[in-house]
């Protein structure tokens, strides 16, 4: 019984950090969307897709792995970085690094997906890997429920505890106001 108590745990941890990660991909994935906006995103877009679509399916495949072909290894001398006592800039290098991978690979797969999904051992590695995010998701709903739960409760402590502080209500409401301004809705604090 003790050993399937800790096999749980394990899956469980396992299943968060796997959606974390998937979490973490999507928003990085909606981040490059809006910084793209600042470039003439289309047009790359276009071009480098009909490049993708004259390549064979392996060297598309090698241009999806360039970023953790380039930047584990680069990971690597950061972390010697860290333990031969220049922390601050080897930290500093790691995370730079990180961010640069994690917001890289998205976009490229992103551009590389329909030409990857040519090559059959992908689209099974593909298939298991989407299985799993079913899985995790279905292990982490509960635990996802009881945290939304939690928080549904700190706000209403908070909007109560609110309306006791002179000012804070009108405040408050003024920020509600100038988010619908915005075009964005306004949290009630009773939403979930």
């Amino acid at each position: 019984m003790k050993r399937f108590g800790v096999r749980r745990t394990a899956l469980l941890a396992l299943a968060m950090a796997f959606l974390a990660v998937a979490w973490a991909w999507d928003a990085l994935v909606a981040i490059g969307g809006t910084l793209a906006g600042f470039v003439p995103w289309a047009r790359f877009k276009r071009a480098f897709a009909a490049l993708i679509d004259r390549l064979p399916a392996p060297l598309v495949l090698l241009i999806f792995l360039v970023p953790l072909l380039i930047v584990e290894p680069l990971l690597t001398v950061a972390t010697v970085a860290i333990a031969m006592g220049y922390v601050v800039s080897g930290a500093i290098a790691w995370i730079v690094l990180k961010l640069l991978a994690v917001s890289l690979i998205p976009a490229i797969f992103d551009l590389t997906k329909h030409r990857l999904m040519t090559m059959p051992w992908f689209v099974r590695v593909y298939g298991q890997v989407m299985a799993f995010h079913h899985y995790a998701d279905q292990i982490a709903a509960p635990y996802k429920q009881a945290a939304a739960a939690v928080l549904r409760q700190w706000r209403r402590r908070a909007m109560t505890v609110s309306g006791r502080v002179p000012g804070l209500a009108h405040l408050a409401a003024r920020f509600a106001a100038r988010k619908r301004a915005n075009g964005r809705p306004a949290a009630t604090g009773l939403e979930g």
